[in-house]
Formats: structure tokens, sequence, C-alpha cells
């Protein structure tokens, strides 16, 4: 149920439309200012180390890792390096003739020749030993600036390429650029939900100090240099009930340092080119409007006028010379989205699909790119090399992690979760009793400590937690039909779960329709179907109309409290319970046990089934369902 971003929930509606254009034909892309293509970064999925980067040529009218069988593109830098850029790539900037990649969860600045593509360095960001959390970037005289998470700000130095100083500002910065002479920093405190930061850090450059903090609404985001002006966007804090933020735009005059207007305009993400700003809101249903930032009017509420749908605009950004405006459309949060072109009239030149999941930044670029295939061996994640079962439970992102389509069957959706969990992407084992059933490529020893790791989607505050099942291959078949035992958590240690519990979904009679569901206990509910993803949440290779599960069931961790819903984790022995580490995501096999609760005593282990044992739904983020993105034999043999 957690969306993509894993923060909150980017919901938007959508417009009606005509048929569009897509991009397929050399004559359909046209050069834009004389750059020779462009540069689409796409975050990915929170903790699923999937960000991608797409490199659209003008000269051959396609991304050049383009696959039409698939019609998608694939990751260009992977293609060049034989890695993953990392977990959730927030921002890009071109400097010279480097891209300078934030990656969050990675915790890096990825520093790359825009002309191959090639990393050329690759800086950790951390302080006291702990992840920085880099999210935005900004450049000026040299260095390339980022504001973290944890409050800092890094200088770098684009000579040598490493980071030469970090000072303290406000609570979560989550927007810099540069004015002036000065960076201006959003300090957001988006972390605090209910108690946000409500400040703009001003840094004298020369001197690489904070100078002054400028107070404006609470939770500052996007900020963006005009001139002598600093404008920033005010979320406020997010309301649960109307799934709607209060935005506000503020003008700063970068002389002063002074709040000098402040706009009442939903704004949520823009870009600026000669005094006006293309701007989408969180609730305007996708809308593309135009502010005069003197007058503060809005000039143009519609700006595309051909009835061009966009899903879910993720990013803008409007060429300054010929104001073409490209639109990053995140679609769904979960598949991979589109990259649109529009005339400065508001009408689609051309679209992009596939172009990487949330695309979140467009860089043009002049630089001739030449993209070379990595000659090692591909990288694989984690430590399995079979799927045997894979059957969820209806939930709103079945049929979307593994993608289902029309001809597929139990085998070959098997066969697609493998190929992404070796990919480092995500399944869903949708709501509660849908499971995974999967083999290590080598036995995991029962050692001492931890002896193996499954990694989720998990965050503070949203745990839609997994119970694990083992066996081994008592029989040597290599097939996962010997007995099975359940690893027990804190809350099976504690006698608070309920072993055993039935639940039967049936399927909808509308493909948009609820799946209700009824429990051993007479419990009934629905999963419901909801505007975040449209697709059918029946897993849509069941050839049956209905489906019963029996699984251990987890306590209730759902909570309504200060206006936000909580999925409180448990303290230990679950999937996609608690964030991704070393402790919070490994398993003992000790912990093990036969059906009568004694320990199971075994010595070693070649399957792993994960289940998800919790039922849950709340009206923000729908049901609770548990994802699983990777899988490690932390004993593995020693090549």
């Amino acid at each position: 149920m957690k969306r993509a971003l894993k923060i909150l929930p980017l919901i938007l509606t959508v417009l009606a439309c005509d048929p569009e254009p897509v991009l397929l034909e050399q004559s359909q892309v046209i050069a834009d200012a004389g750059y020779t293509g462009i540069y689409v970064l796409s975050e990915g999925l929170f903790n699923q180390n999937n960000s991608s980067l797409a490199w659209i040529d003008f000269g051959i009218g396609q991304p050049d890792s383009w696959n039409p069988s698939a019609g998608r593109s694939f990751d260009c830098f992977e293609k060049v390096n034989g890695r993953r850029i990392g977990d959730t790539a927030n921002d890009m900037i071109l400097y010279g003739s480097r891209l300078y990649i934030a990656v969050s969860e990675s915790s890096t600045i990825e520093i790359l020749d825009a002309s191959t593509c090639r990393s050329v360095s690759q800086i950790p960001l951390q302080r006291n030993g702990v992840a920085s959390q880099p999210r935005r970037l900004t450049a000026n005289g040299g260095f390339v600036y980022v504001c973290c998470f944890d409050g800092t700000v890094t200088r770098i130095d684009t000579l040598t390429m490493q980071a030469d100083a970090t000072i303290t500002v406000g609570r979560n910065p989550d927007g810099i650029c540069c004015a002036n002479g000065k960076l201006y920093v959003s300090n957001s405190g988006g972390l605090d939900t209910q108690n946000p930061d409500n400040t703009v850090s001003v840094i004298d450059i020369s001197t690489f100090t904070e100078t002054n903090r400028i107070t404006v609404r609470e939770n500052p985001g996007s900020i963006y240099a005009d001139g002598t002006s600093v404008y920033v966007v005010s979320r406020g804090i997010f309301d649960y009930g109307t799934m709607n933020y209060d935005s506000r735009l503020h003008r700063i005059d970068t002389e002063t340092d002074q709040v000098t207007a402040t706009f009442d305009i939903p704004v949520l993400n823009m870009d600026i080119v000669d005094g006006k700003a293309w701007f989408y809101g969180y609730g305007a249903g996708g809308t593309i409007q135009i502010l005069d930032l003197a007058t503060g009017q809005v000039t143009d509420s519609d700006f595309i006028t051909d009835g061009t749908r966009v899903e879910c605009p993720y990013s803008i950004k409007v060429e300054p010379t010929s104001r073409k405006v490209y639109v990053c459309d995140a679609m769904d949060y979960v598949t991979p989205g589109s990259l649109l072109c529009f005339s400065p009239e508001g009408r689609l030149l051309y679209r992009v699909p596939g172009i990487g999941i949330n695309p979140n930044t467009v860089v043009f670029c002049d630089a001739d790119v030449t993209l070379t295939q990595y000659q090692g061996e591909p990288e694989i994640i984690g430590d399995i090399d079979r799927v045997f079962e894979y059957m969820p439970a209806p939930g709103q992102f079945v049929n979307l992690l593994p993608k289902y389509e029309p001809g597929d069957d139990a085998a070959s959706m098997a066969a697609k979760c493998l190929k992404v969990l070796q990919s480092g992407g995500m399944v869903t084992l949708g709501a509660f009793g849908g499971y995974i059933t999967a083999g290590f490529n080598a036995t995991v020893q029962n050692q001492e400590g931890p002896d193996f790791r499954i990694d989720g989607n998990a965050y503070n505050g949203n745990a839609e937690s997994g119970v694990v099942w083992v066996s081994a291959d008592a029989n040597g078949n290599g097939q996962p039909d010997d007995a099975w035992y359940e690893i027990w958590g804190s809350e099976q240690k504690a006698g608070r779960a309920t072993p055993g519990y039935a639940i039967t979904y049936r399927k909808p009679a509308a493909q948009d329709g609820n799946s209700e569901w009824r429990g051993s206990d007479n419990r009934t509910g629905s999963i419901l179907h909801n505007t975040f993803h449209s697709q059918p949440y029946y897993p849509q290779w069941y050839s049956i109309d209905s489906i019963s599960f029996t699984a251990t069931l987890l306590p209730d961790n759902v909570e309504f409290t200060n206006n936000v819903y909580v999925m409180s984790s448990f303290e230990y022995g679950y999937v996609d319970n608690k964030p991704d580490s070393p402790e919070n995501s490994a398993f003992d096999i000790d912990w093990a046990v036969k059906p009568d609760g004694t320990p199971a005593n075994l010595t070693s282990i070649d399957f792993v089934r994960i289940q998800n044992g919790v039922i849950g739904c709340n009206t923000t983020t729908g049901e609770l369902s548990t994802e699983v993105s990777a899988i490690y034999n932390l004993n593995r043999p020693v090549e």
C-alpha cells in the first residue's frame, strides 16, 4: 500500500483526453535549441535500488536504451557502468562537462562524464557514521552544493571531486538554489509531519557560513532563483481529510533577505523563465498553469490546449529559448512513467513512454554523447535463483509488481518475480495471506547469529509485516515439498499472534470493483479499489472466482493519531516491518519452530516463503500489503 516516495502519497486526478502521439519515430522528435538530447533521471521506488537514467538522443529520435518490443527505456547508467545508480535518486544537474546526481537513500553523489555517462566518482555523504541523505543540488563558482535531509549543506569541489566542507542548517532541507552570491535552503522539517520547519537558511557563498534564517509558512520545499528574487513553495501541513496541501508561494528579495510577497496559489513544483512560472499543484488534477511572477496573477489556468492527459505530473522543465515545456508523468508511481514535450502553445509534440519509475529531473545536454555497453558480468541482487510460487492476495499493487500481461500464467508470473528480485525491484504479496516461495542458490547454513536477510520497503510508521517460513531440501529433489517451519518473531513468541487464520477473497464482478473478504472468525471487509491505481486488484491469472489463504495473523498495527495513519512496527522477526538494514531485515534459522512451538533445530535451509501477516486498511493509503525486494544468504559459501 505504500506510495513510491514512502514519505507522503502524491495523489493527482487526471484530465480527459484524446489519443496522443507516442515517441517511436525520429521525425517526431524536434531538436531543442541546439541540444543533442536530454537526460531524464527517475528516482524509482524507495528502498528498491532502482533509480535509473535515460538518454534521449535527438539524432535518433528515441532513448538510447529503448526496447521496442517492451515499449520502454532501460537504464543507460546501468548499460554503461554495469551497476545501478542506487536508491532514490532525487536530483541531477549538469555543471561543466559532468552530471551530478544526488542519491538520497544510498547517500551518495554520483558524478558522471556527460558525454559517456560513465561514472568518474562516487562521493559517500555521512555524518558521524550516519547517512546524510542528499536531496537537491545547485552549483556556483566551481563548486556543487547539496542540501541533505540530515540538516546539512555540503560543498563539493568540482576539480578534486571531493566534499570539502559541510555546515548545519535547519531540519530536513528539501530545496536549494543560488542567487546574488548566496545559497538559499528550504528547511522543511518534513519528517515531523505535525511540527514541520518554516525557515529558509541563507548561506554566504564566499565564507560558506549561514548568515540568516527567513521565516515562511510551514514545510517549505521547492525553491527557485530568478534574478534578484528567490521563490519558495511552502506546502503547509498535509491534510489527510482533503488529501491535499494548502500551499503558498513566497517571493524573497535577495538584497534584503525579506519575504516581499506571498501568493495564495496551490503550487507544488514549477519552472521559471523570463518572469513566468509554469507550475502544477498537488490536487490540481494534472493541470499545468502559468503564473506572472511580477503581478502574482495566473495568466493561463490550463496551459495544455489539446486535451492531453497527464496522469501525475512529477516535474516540469521549460527550455528558455524555444519555450518547449517538458513534463514528467509518474503515472501510477510503481511502473515506468513518461516524458511529455509540449509546444509553447500547449500542444503535445511527442511522448516518451516507459522512461523510468517516477521520472523527476530533465537536463538539456549539448555534448556529443556516446554510450558504450559495459563488458563485465551483469549485477544480480540477492542470493535466490528460483521462484516456485507467487500467490498474492488481491491488492492495489497486484498486477503491477510485477506487471501482468495477457497470456501470463502462474509460471510466467513466478519467472517475472525472480527477474524483479534479482534486479533489485519489488514484488507485492497483496493483502493478508498472499505469499511467495523462493529457493536459495546455495544452502543457507545455520551459523551463530543472523543467517539470511529479506528486504522490503518499510519506513518508520509504515510497517506492512510479513511472516517468514523456511524449509530444508531433506529429500534432495530440489523442490520445496519437505516440511515447513515458521520463523517466530516477537508476536508469536509473546502469544499475541493468531496461528491458522483463514481468509477468502472473492473476485469482483467489475475489474475496478472491490474484492470482498471473510475471515475464519466471520470478520468481513473489502480491498477497496482507489484512484491511485486503476488496474484490477484481483490477480488476473487466477482462473477461479475466489481464493483462500491460511496464515499467522499478527496483531492490528494501524492507528490514527494526530491526523495521521501510523502502521507500527513489531519488535523483530518480520519482512517489510522496519526500514531495511543489516539488523532490521535479518533472520536467524534458530527462530524456526515446529507446529507445537518447540525449536525446529535446523542445521540449514534451502527454501523460504514470505506471507503477508497483517489485516489492515486506511482511507489514505489503502490496504496493508507486504512487499519483498531482495533475499540474501548471509552465510553464502566463499568462492
